[in-house]
């Protein structure tokens, strides 16, 4: 399984933080010389960058998510609702036509 830049880079810094913290804890690295060495504003900005980084790979690495076909849903949504107003439509007209023969037929006297 061959290792991206970003696997890499992740593994270098877990060695790196333990060597640092074995270091530290034998007592060959003390704070002076850390400090020494990266001032605590260095730190920071390391430790920021590292952040950033780690953000911009992973909202690139990811490819965006496929857009669902909503056209056929729609369609078949659109051709029911068509249907089902022209019935609507249909029904109004033969109550319509059915009260109109019902007054008619009241006011022949039959």
């Amino acid at each position: 399984m061959p290792l991206n830049t970003s696997d890499i880079f992740f593994i270098s810094i877990f060695i790196v933080i333990i060597v640092v913290h074995e270091l530290y804890n034998r007592g060959i690295l003390t704070m002076e010389m850390l400090y020494a060495i990266a001032g605590e504003n260095v730190t920071m900005y390391a430790i920021l960058g590292i952040v950033l980084f780690i953000i911009r790979k992973n909202m690139y690495a990811s490819p965006p998510p496929n857009p669902t076909p909503i056209s056929t849903t729609l369609d078949a949504d659109i051709k029911e609702l068509k249907r089902d107003n022209l019935s609507i439509k249909n029904e109004i007209t033969r109550m319509q036509n059915q009260s109109e023969w019902r007054s008619e037929v009241r006011s022949q006297g039959l």
